[in-house]
């Protein structure tokens, strides 16, 4: 399974120059469908918010700071465990085919990493191990946790939209989903999600 899920993301090509990079957000929480382009985390899950990671950071490139092609619509948690890391130290060079990184918003990057079927992120190629464990840390992280509130989310979506054709034992269900919605965002908050 994909760490997207069914979300298919990728970057607008013709986005307005900025002289800011924080005015692109709006753009790429529509082409991120607003989930993290690293975790897949979905907005509604996090108590954190969102913001925009540069792939290449700035102390690699300074020169790609406003290129949107460069930013990520990233959780708070995956930009501060990527901060400024970049193995290769080549700009050029996401990763060495053993370290690295690899833009999430291409469809490679479905051949490093995604989930079981449980939901938790797996790993299948040494970069994507590298990204598991040492740039995301999804390894100490709720991920199965996260992907299993998003799942309920959705479904407690669906239901509402038919929540007047509910009979009361279904209508009792839906309550009882949201109160374990709201219980899984209690323990998300406590592991700092």
């Amino acid at each position: 399974m994909r760490i997207h899920g069914e979300n298919e993301i990728s970057r607008s090509i013709d986005v307005n120059q900025e002289n800011d990079y924080k005015k692109y957000v709006p753009q790429l929480r529509e082409d991120f469908k607003h989930i993290c382009g690293y975790c897949g985390k979905p907005e509604e899950v996090t108590t954190k918010g969102f913001e925009p990671d540069h792939f290449v950071p700035g102390r690699i490139d300074s020169s790609r700071k406003l290129d949107y092609s460069n930013l990520v619509y990233s959780c708070f948690t995956c930009n501060r465990k990527k901060l400024g890391k970049w193995p290769t130290e080549n700009k050029d060079k996401p990763n060495d085919g053993e370290v690295g990184f690899v833009d999430p918003a291409l469809k490679e990057y479905d051949t490093h990493l995604g989930r079981d079927k449980e939901g938790s992120i797996e790993f299948y190629t040494s970069v994507g191990e590298y990204m598991y464990k040492n740039a995301f840390r999804f390894d100490i992280r709720p991920m199965k946790e996260i992907w299993k509130i998003s799942q309920l989310i959705n479904a407690k979506e669906n239901l509402f939209e038919i929540k007047d054709k509910l009979t009361s034992e279904e209508l009792m269900k839906y309550l009882e989903l949201d109160k374990a919605i709201e219980e899984l965002k209690k323990i998300l908050f406590e592991k700092k999600e």
